[in-house]
């Protein structure tokens, strides 16, 4: 009887990583900083804000989460145009 019978067979597709250029490597890890940085300043700002203006909690969260959640929706465009930037 087959042992591997009946199970689900992964296949993880992976790129080459002896090709990596290390332009390549410092431009990923600049997008990335910086697609960091535009993901968790803002929303961490609105909550600051409004903590410190209001002293409400409940509304800076609410608004910085809100934020937060906009910006992960629009990561990938953000991504591709900081990409694009830094190809240049």
């Amino acid at each position: 009887m087959d042992k591997n019978r009946g199970r689900t067979k992964l296949l993880f597709a992976s790129q080459r990583t002896d090709n990596l250029t290390p332009e390549i490597l410092v431009k990923s890890f600049w997008v990335s900083t910086a697609l960091a940085l535009i993901l968790t300043i803002p929303p961490l700002g609105i909550l600051l804000g409004i903590l410190e203006y209001n002293g409400n909690l409940l509304v800076g969260t609410t608004l910085a989460f809100g934020l937060h959640f906009i910006l992960l929706a629009l990561a990938s465009r953000i991504s591709s145009m900081l990409t694009a930037l830094l190809s240049e």
